[in-house]
């Protein structure tokens, strides 16, 4: 379980790093030193955003926020509340809510983990550039009048405000089509795209593991709609290591957890496929060791819920390495993906049931388990699913 101080301690990481930056080591031309980048790293892991797991001991609780995977789009009021002048001026763009315990320097921190070449910081106007054509800016707090007029909850205290493109598919979403944050429904006529889609989807992810919200900006006919992502909804960890587990020291660590964890059989080569390679290749030794170059484990999960499906412990070298580890190593990295596969396919589909939640729940805790275990094993970096960083204590709480 991940703590504000956490928090608060990755976002002054974050800091430094950007100061360490702007002004170098004496006699280095602001370049970083492979050890002062393992320790920039390193602290910026130290602390990262409010991922509690909410519904660990009553999935029912707090349902404004958490139950289902976001508050339906609201009907206008008949007697909907006057504006306020911080209202008007914020209901034209997408806003990202905060609830008192949460400050806009956490979201700085967070972006700055999807994208580490941005800079932290506010600039003298209170923005911050986010890429060309959109930017952050620190937005207003909310008194209960403005909290009326925008529809939004009771708890949000401020808004972050997100200015970007309105970019959007020309047809509405299919009607198979289901998001799990509710997009589908909150944009009928046609789903955000490329700039905008972007964007939302990097503020989905933060209110994800803030667990706040996003009030999106009014459009003509649509309602006021109130984004409430479900922080429970992304278990899977991405861990990066430049060192490789031999399967077996994987698998050892692994059932430190899950006992019954395996390791997928490999494919033997007939003796017609042998024979074809040693035609191909006269240097070929059919009798030589296999070197392998990905491996896979599994763990049934039937002793939790029928229907809770596998996890698949995946390893190979990363073929592409996140912006925040690839800024502080030059070296291959080798990727553990902890991927959880629930048997009917629901994980990312709008509004779970009870039964799936806390089937989810003790999922997600074998998964950050074996995720400590696999970090402190390969001394790795951690992501979570949505690519914030995390530490091996964080999983372990």
């Amino acid at each position: 379980m991940i703590t504000r101080r956490e928090l608060r301690l990755q976002r002054e990481a974050a800091e430094r790093e950007a100061a360490e930056r702007a002004v170098g080591p004496a006699g280095c031309d602001g370049a970083v030193s492979p050890a002062g980048a393992d320790g920039a790293l390193a602290g910026s892991v130290e602390g990262a955003a409010d991922t509690d797991r909410a519904l660990e001991t009553d999935p029912a609780a707090d349902s404004d926020r958490v139950a289902g995977a976001h508050v339906a789009p609201r009907a206008p009021s008949s007697g909907a509340a006057p504006d306020t002048t911080a209202s008007a001026e914020l209901r034209g763009f997408h806003l990202l809510l905060l609830d008192a315990e949460v400050e806009v320097s956490d979201v700085l921190a967070l972006i700055h983990n999807r994208l580490p070449d941005i800079s932290p910081r506010l600039d003298e106007n209170g923005q911050l550039r986010l890429t060309r054509h959109s930017r952050l800016r620190a937005g207003a707090d909310l008194d209960a009048a403005t909290i009326a007029a925008l529809e939004v909850p009771e708890w949000a205290h401020h808004a972050v405000v997100i200015d970007c493109p309105r970019d959007r598919q020309p047809v509405p979403p299919p009607d198979w089509f289901a998001d799990a944050d509710g997009l589908h429904e909150a944009f009928p006529a046609g789903l955000p795209d490329r700039e905008e889609e972007r964007m939302l989807t990097l503020i989905l992810a933060i209110a994800s593991r803030l667990h706040t919200a996003v009030r999106l900006a009014d459009e003509p006919e649509l309602p006021t709609r109130v984004i409430v992502p479900d922080p429970e909804a992304k278990v899977d960890l991405y861990l990066y290591s430049p060192y490789w587990l031999e399967p077996d020291v994987a698998l050892s660590l692994v059932r430190r957890h899950a006992p019954h964890a395996f390791q997928q059989s490999l494919p033997t080569p007939d003796e017609d496929v042998l024979a074809q390679a040693s035609i191909d290749d006269p240097l070929f030794d059919p009798s030589a060791p296999v070197i392998l170059d990905g491996f896979s484990l599994f763990i049934p999960l039937g002793e939790i819920d029928e229907a809770a499906g596998d996890i698949e412990i995946r390893v190979m070298e990363a073929e592409w390495v996140p912006p925040i580890v690839a800024a502080h190593t030059g070296m291959p990295q080798i990727e553990y993906h902890v991927h959880w596969m629930d048997a009917e396919s629901r994980r990312y589909q709008p509004y779970p049931n009870r039964r799936f939640r806390r089937m989810r729940i003790e999922v997600a805790r074998l998964v950050d388990a074996i995720g400590a275990e696999l970090l402190v094993g390969s001394d790795g970096v951690g992501l979570d699913e949505s690519g914030f960083l995390v530490t091996s204590a964080q999983l372990r709480d």
